[in-house]
């Protein structure tokens, strides 16, 4: 079982690729953290590809929890944000406010001092462009809808997934469903509507993405399968079905559909379709169901990255404060941290030299895999290593001086990336 609450969990990520359903990433996307298998896996994502392909609107998702300083680890979902955006994604940021009062006692003020200056601001610095970034507590649309969203699941099922027991807390049941909203509501009629969601999560959130995917389906009227390589679309409800039956068949009919309604079965069969049409007709559907069904939500997608290991070994972790480099700290404060990090290097140069690091085990070449997008460069760094050419002293200065110009222009665009806040920041809902 996978536990989203929990800070010391070590992965297998083929086991979980196995043992979950979790999917491979396929070629699509020419970026170095899919490049680099970084990103190990996904759900849905076929959704976000066709999309793409042709020119429909959809949307990235993902959210902060204020409650302490960003950190290399936390920005890797960020650089996956601001590369779909660069494609077209409207973006959507949610600040978990509410989830930081309940359960480390964060005040609203202090919570939304921390989004600002410690997450958001290097978010535009990094290149993020305007885009829509709330705080829980202010936004009506999702608190509302994890009202809805807490009928569409429940005890049995939230035991399953998360492991919760009678003793478990309120806040427990609760938190899933609120994730679930933030990232359902982006597909609100007065946001757009139905779109393919891509929410960039470390694996640990997959039993998040699961529930929600879930509910999601739920939610639909019109349920699309792929039966014996044919498309067959179920109409969920015991009213009569012939408005919703007709009005698919119209809709699918203008695209070139033969449909075959069964009115007595409420199901209507795609004569001239194949698997590959179940996308594009459900997502037909869902624009078509909107009309009848609030919650007509295509389920999101969503993209699993490997975390990447602390500078002391383990995961990187705001109680172990050498085990990572938040991006607000100085040159000086992260070329101590990378200084004193452990390696894959052999004990000694000979060895190094004779025998070659192992950089797959190696906090300190991630600093390269994680933040550097030139292939070669990197690439050339780990065959170095492997090699015996590279020693480990001289790889942690060039790895600092790395970070370090990072994080220096980052700390030279914050007054300007602050002064752009209104461009960003969502007033309250009501």
């Amino acid at each position: 079982m996978i536990n989203p609450w929990s800070s010391a969990q070590y992965f297998d990520y083929e086991k979980l690729i196995k043992e979950f359903g979790i999917q491979r990433p396929d070629n699509y996307f020419d970026y170095f953290m899919f490049r680099r298998h970084l990103i190990f896996g996904q759900r849905g994502i076929d959704y976000l590809e066709y999309s793409i392909k042709n020119k429909i609107k959809f949307n990235a998702m993902t959210g902060l929890m204020p409650s302490g300083k960003m950190h290399l680890g936390n920005k890797l979902s960020i650089d996956q944000i601001i590369y779909f955006q660069s494609l077209g994604a409207d973006v959507y940021i949610a600040v978990a406010d509410l989830e930081s009062y309940a359960t480390r006692g964060i005040s609203f003020d202090k919570a939304r001092n921390i989004a600002i200056n410690e997450y958001i601001a290097n978010y535009i610095s990094m290149g993020l462009k305007p885009c829509r970034i709330y705080f829980q507590s202010e936004n009506f649309d999702t608190q509302s809808l994890s009202f809805v969203l807490s009928n569409e699941t429940n005890m049995s099922e939230l035991k399953s997934i998360y492991g919760l027991t009678d003793s478990s807390s309120i806040l427990h049941v609760n938190a899933p469903i609120i994730q679930a909203a933030d990232v359902l509501h982006t597909q609100l009629g007065h946001l757009g509507g139905p779109r393919a969601t891509i929410v960039p999560v470390g694996i640990d959130q997959d039993p998040h993405i699961r529930l929600m995917r879930d509910i999601a389906k739920r939610l639909r009227v019109y349920n699309v399968k792929i039966e014996d390589n044919k498309i067959s679309i179920y109409i969920k409800g015991s009213d009569d079905p012939a408005d919703k039956i007709n009005s698919a068949i119209s809709v699918l009919g203008n695209s070139g559909y033969e449909c075959m309604p069964n009115y007595e079965y409420r199901a209507i069969y795609v004569k001239n379709s194949t698997g590959e049409d179940k996308i594009k007709i459900d997502m037909m559907l869902a624009i078509e169901e909107s009309r009848i069904n609030d919650y007509a939500f295509i389920e999101p997608s969503a993209t699993f990255q490997k975390l990447e290991t602390g500078l002391k070994g383990g995961k990187m972790s705001s109680s172990v404060p050498d085990s990572l480099i938040s991006l607000n700290d100085t040159g000086e404060e992260a070329t101590r941290k990378i200084k004193h990090a452990v390696t894959g290097g052999k004990q000694t140069i000979e060895e190094q030299k004779k025998y070659g690091g192992n950089p797959d085990i190696c906090p300190v070449f991630e600093l390269y895999k994680y933040h550097n997008s030139n292939d070669k460069y990197v690439t050339r760094v780990y065959e170095e290593c492997k090699g015996g050419v590279r020693m480990c002293g001289p790889c942690k200065i060039e790895a600092a001086e790395n970070i370090s110009g990072m994080l220096k222009t980052l700390a030279e665009k914050k007054d300007e990336s602050l002064g752009k806040l209104d461009d960003y920041l969502i007033k309250r809902s009501s």
